[in-house]
């Protein structure tokens, strides 16, 4: 309940495939792109080519491995 599976995100100075890229590096795997969203994609404005940050958690993922990813985020997007 109150739950989803997948977050994406974009940031206002690091395009997506920079992110996506920088995380995965660091051990966080996740995806860049429309993740074939493409109508919504296009009614959010977003680039057609970059797209968004995709990261899927799931049931397995433990608090340990969401506050690490949100800790490599962070990082990854300078903070």
């Amino acid at each position: 309940e109150n739950r989803v599976a997948t977050v994406s995100f974009i940031h206002a100075t690091h395009a997506p495939s920079h992110i996506a890229r920088q995380l995965s590096s660091a051990g966080l795997y996740c995806h860049w792109g429309d993740n074939y969203a493409f109508e919504v994609a296009r009614a959010l404005g977003l680039d057609p080519v970059e797209g968004v940050v995709r990261l899927g958690l799931a049931h397995y993922n433990t608090q340990a491995e969401v506050d690490e990813a949100l800790m490599l985020i962070e990082t990854t997007l300078g903070r």
